[in-house]
């Protein structure tokens, strides 16, 4: 390599860093908080209620999005477009999976010890079908399984993990399988006969105890009531000093402003009974990744 050809490769090198570190620079004080819709809710009124909150309390300029759905905010942290992102727990083992790293868990929400989690999933049957038991589902007739959405993580991942454990690897190879696209909707379609079983989360159910008479049409067969909540995290270049104030502020949201606490949970349905936000780490995922085995063609199902 010529002397003049090195200085024009360590020319455009250094403006390449130098254009980095500028945009991650102004990034310290213009930050995108992501999200993703679900259904019709696109969940902006939670996010402007934190992005105020992170204004008022560390003196931080937060610009919130809504993408239309988890591959679409994942393309956007791929894109490095995101700083901040509230992710739901399968599109943050998703992202891990394909590009671990690049965005860190910073915090989710505590229940705390009193309160029954709301983010479970589960497996619902038209009483027709006379099963009452998950491990019925091995010999029973090819019926139609309504789940809510690829992306969904009690209603579509949870549902699957629950069939793998009685050695339904793919649930299309024994029922006729479709998205329902949201869990009231599966719900909805075994009440009425549409499918003859749903995969949704317990919430869903629990409302449908309550307003449709579900005890008389269809029965829970199993649930997984562990699921930990999605994360709230932040990407890996965003300077410590910035993740220090987000995480400071956000710590004391329940006591400090409990209003804007309040709006931003009722943007999801399993963080409307939350006390306050703590600390999560990627390993806190650990047992919930584990329970996929050696099951590779499941991953492929929920990307």
């Amino acid at each position: 390599m010529t002397n003049r050809i090195k200085r024009i490769y360590c020319g455009l090198l250094f403006a390449s860093m130098v254009l980095l570190n500028n945009v991650w620079g102004r990034q310290q004080s213009e930050l995108v908080l992501g999200t993703y819709t679900y259904a019709s809710n696109n969940r902006l009124s939670s996010l402007e209620a934190l992005a105020g909150y992170l204004h008022r309390e560390a003196g931080l300029t937060v610009t919130v999005k809504s993408y239309p759905n988890v591959p679409a905010l994942l393309n956007a942290i791929r894109a490095d477009s995101v700083q901040l992102a509230v992710l739901n727990t399968v599109g943050y083992l998703l992202q891990q999976r394909h590009d671990a790293g690049r965005m860190i868990p910073l915090l989710n929400l505590n229940l705390g010890m009193d309160t029954a989690t709301q983010y479970g999933g589960c497996i619902i049957a038209a009483r027709s079908t006379d099963i009452l038991q998950l491990p019925q589902l091995r010999n029973a007739a090819r019926y139609t399984l309504a789940l809510v959405a690829p992306s969904s993580t009690s209603g579509n991942l949870v549902p699957r993990l629950l069939l793998n454990s009685i050695g339904i690897t793919d649930a299309a190879s024994r029922f006729d399988t479709y998205y329902a696209g949201t869990h009231q909707q599966a719900v909805a379609d075994v009440l009425s006969g549409k499918a003859q079983l749903a995969g949704c989360g317990c919430a869903e159910v629990d409302t449908a105890k309550l307003r449709h008479d579900f005890d008389r049409k269809a029965v829970v067969v199993a649930s997984f009531n562990d699921i930990p909540l999605g994360p709230l995290a932040y990407h890996h270049r965003l300077p410590t000093a910035v993740v220090q104030k987000v995480q400071q502020a956000l710590m004391r949201i329940h006591e400090k402003d409990t209003e804007s606490f309040r709006t931003f949970c009722s943007g999801w349905t399993e963080f409307r009974k939350a006390k306050s936000f703590q600390p999560v780490a990627d390993r806190a995922y650990d047992p919930f990744r584990h329970m996929f085995g050696n099951n590779e063609s499941l991953w492929q199902l929920i990307q």
